[in-house]
């Protein structure tokens, strides 16, 4: 089913406050109206469990290092439950080596953004990996 991006949640999970308010807001920018933010992989767990709380949600742009909860615990968390396994998921990070790649890969991530972060990537990264999920 298509969705329109106001129809759209989306979920940004960073540790830093001012890149998780500068990606919601571009993401507003682009349209989307449903966004909320957490500041980690377990703040994030509570959201997604809890569909009056923004959800349920079609996209998690995550942060791979937090704590107590990392982007790809959370990661492989919501690949686990069966009703949050097809939520699309970007990796947002600074790590780029072959290893780190691969384990994120084996962990269900769908696409990566590397920072630092620019506005063309975050839009060409979310525009294109909804439309191949054909959520938009």
């Amino acid at each position: 089913m298509t969705l329109t991006r106001d129809e759209i949640s989306v979920l940004v999970v960073d540790d830093v406050n001012a890149l998780r308010v500068q990606v919601r807001d571009l993401l507003k920018a682009f349209g989307f109206r449903k966004v909320t933010i957490a500041a980690n992989g377990e703040e994030a767990k509570k959201f997604l469990a809890a569909p009056d709380l923004g959800g349920p949600f079609h996209l998690i742009l995550c942060d791979w290092q937090m704590t107590p909860v990392d982007g790809i615990e959370l990661l492989k968390w919501v690949r686990g439950q069966a009703t949050m396994k097809e939520i699309s998921f970007i990796m947002v990070t600074a790590e780029n080596t072959k290893d780190q790649v691969v384990q994120a890969i084996r962990s269900g991530v769908d696409d990566y953004l590397m920072k630092p972060l620019t506005t063309v990537q975050i839009q060409d990264k979310v525009y294109t990996l909804l439309v191949k999920k054909g959520v938009l």
